[in-house]
Parts: C-alpha cells; structure tokens; sequence
C-alpha cells in the first residue's frame, strides 16, 4: 500500500476550514467532515488513487470528498500519495500554482 504524505499546506488548509465551521455547524459536524476526510484519503485515495484523471493544467489530480463542502488535490505514484491542498468545493482552481505548496 502506498504511503500517505501530507503537506503543511494541506494541513493548515484543513485545520482553517474546519475552524471556520465550527461556530455554525458545531463540533460534533466538524470532527465527522474531518473524519471523513481522512477515511477517504486513507480508505480509497490511497488504494485507487487514478479514480480521477490528473488535471491536464496542474498536473494533478483533484478529487471531491463525499459527504462533505471539500476537494483535496493531490499527485501519487507507486510509492506515495502525496495530499497537497485542500478547498472547497467551488473554489476555482485557474490560479492554483502546485509549486505554492509547502512540505
């Protein structure tokens, strides 16, 4: 199985998000997106992670997590899934620079 790696960025990302949620939708909504988020990546992303095309801009692949406001982008090979960002979905993507993220 590959290894899962997660950037500094995708992780404060994921931190603000579920911050910014927290007064509206309460703890208990917010520990279940962030878990969800993390049984996706580990549960599926990192078994099949071509279940999406790698976008032919970024060079990587964007991947929408059910149940929840939010899509992560990331790239793998046979070794590693490497998570670099996390956003919400709508968040258009036209000015997203890969080499911004930080590890």
């Amino acid at each position: 199985m590959r290894s899962i790696v997660y950037s500094i960025t995708f992780n404060d990302q994921l931190n603000t998000l579920l911050d910014m949620g927290a007064p509206k939708f309460g703890a208990a909504v917010v520990d279940e997106k962030n878990r969800r988020v993390y049984a996706t990546i580990a549960n599926i992303l990192a078994h099949t992670p071509a279940i999406k095309a790698r976008d032919p801009v970024l060079g990587l692949v964007v991947y929408p997590i059910t149940k929840t406001p939010f899509i992560v982008v990331y790239d793998y090979d046979e070794a590693e899934l490497r998570m670099h960002f996390i956003f919400q979905k709508g968040k258009s993507l036209d000015d997203l620079d890969p080499a911004s993220v930080v590890w």
